[in-house]
């Protein structure tokens, strides 16, 4: 995807997964304001464990878009998740510059963890208390990948220059 036209199509469909997980974070973000100083209702917590899942979901779909389309490499073993996360904050040297922080990666993990307990566990597990901080810390989080995705649209334009 490395010609003019297939970095513009990246960018796009990043654009799009950030847009919906936009409006994840915005809908997480107004039904906390609602629940925030009490204990939800177990079907609230499992709401928002949902919308939580989907919010790494969606990070997930943005981050293989850049490892095929960038990167140019597959993920295949075992510990992909991992791995794909912390690709992510490595420059590829004469490829692109890291994309995430390894502030940011720390948050991402806590939110990969969380969805790996949410696939593998029952709904009855979730404990408001242990995703409570997840769902706190969801909007200001977004808001430094949207900053970290805005720099990297910089070095997709900057690299589309320079395309012959």
């Amino acid at each position: 995807m490395k010609t003019k036209n297939g970095l513009v199509v990246l960018r796009a469909r990043i654009e799009k997964e950030l847009n919906n997980i936009r409006e994840v974070v915005k809908r997480v973000d107004g039904k906390f304001a609602e629940v925030a100083q009490t204990t939800p209702e177990d079907i609230i917590v499992g709401g928002f464990a949902g919308y939580l899942n989907g919010f790494y979901n969606g990070l997930e779909k943005i981050f293989k878009l850049v490892v095929e389309g960038i990167d140019d490499c597959q993920l295949p073993h075992a510990e992909w998740h991992t791995e794909l996360l912390q690709q992510m904050a490595r420059e590829i040297p004469g490829v692109r510059p890291p994309i995430l922080s390894s502030e940011l990666v720390s948050a991402l993990q806590e939110y990969l963890k969380f969805r790996h307990f949410f696939w593998y566990n029952n709904s009855i597990y979730l404990d408001w208390n242990k995703l409570k901080p997840k769902v706190e810390k969801l909007k200001p989080t977004f808001e430094k990948l949207e900053a970290a995705f805005q720099q990297f649209f910089a070095f997709l334009q900057a690299a589309r220059e320079h395309i012959e």
